[in-house]
């Protein structure tokens, strides 16, 4: 799905056996370039994951996500969006939320959660192409996002 918008490496970094284990990008940032010649976003992910035996067969594992951030900001890295879950935080939101920056009257955005659902990669893509002129590395783009997204 990101390599839909980018080339740059992900990797899978794992802190103790059994995790979570965290996947970001290898530089943590990456920039995208934009249509029109707009100014470049950044974007940077962040998916924490643990792997568990599923119980179906012996030997059956599988990775699922505990925890999720996508920040994405202008080139001169002000905040435009964040969408978080971070559900093990506690005293904290832990459903999933968007922080969005601005201000409205004596409203400031950044400090609110605005309440999302689950948000996948491949939602966060789509917003990046259709919403922030993202230029897309691939022709091919929507129907990898259409299927990846159910």
């Amino acid at each position: 799905m990101l390599a839909c918008v980018t080339q740059e490496g992900f990797l899978a970094r794992g802190q103790r056996p059994g995790g979570p284990y965290v996947a970001s990008f290898q530089r943590g940032v990456v920039v995208l370039s934009r249509r029109g010649g707009l100014a470049p976003v950044h974007l940077r992910p962040v998916n924490r994951y643990v792997v568990e035996e599923t119980g179906e067969w012996r030997g059956a594992w599988q990775a699922r996500t505990v925890e999720w951030i996508y920040e994405v900001t202008d080139a001169d890295r002000n905040r435009i969006a964040d969408f978080h879950w971070h559900p093990a935080e506690s005293g904290r939101v832990t459903s999933p939320h968007l922080h969005a920056y601005g201000r409205h009257g004596s409203v400031d955005l950044h400090k609110l959660h605005l309440p999302t659902g689950p948000l996948s990669v491949a939602s966060v893509v789509r917003f990046l192409i259709e919403d922030l002129d993202v230029v897309p590395r691939r022709a091919d783009w929507d129907r990898i996002l259409a299927r990846l997204d159910r």
